[in-house]
């Protein structure tokens, strides 16, 4: 049983020829959480910035609020085009 329900929001589906990123981040308690963006694969030399600033907000959150992220993994996805807007997890 889950202590932290997720809302549905939390998972969705992403289809495309993209390629990605991938680092850890070490959370306060000493857990591993795997991290991963992705994009279009013209666009993978632009996300190195999007990486560290993902470990310095986790990081703040953790010095600021206490909080640690609570799941095992960490995806983002940044295209060119979407038509839905932005959408704000977690």
């Amino acid at each position: 049983s889950d202590p932290f329900p997720k809302p549905s929001y939390l998972f969705c589906i992403v289809a495309g020829n993209l390629g990605s990123i991938r680092d850890t981040y070490q959370t306060t308690s000493g857990r591993n959480v795997q991290l991963e963006i992705f994009s279009e694969k013209e666009n993978v030399g632009k996300l190195d910035y999007a990486m560290e600033s993902l470990k310095r907000s986790m990081k703040w959150d953790e010095d600021k609020f206490g909080l640690e992220y609570d799941l095992g993994i960490y995806n983002i996805v940044a295209v060119n085009d979407f038509n839905m807007g932005a959408m704000e997890n977690k």
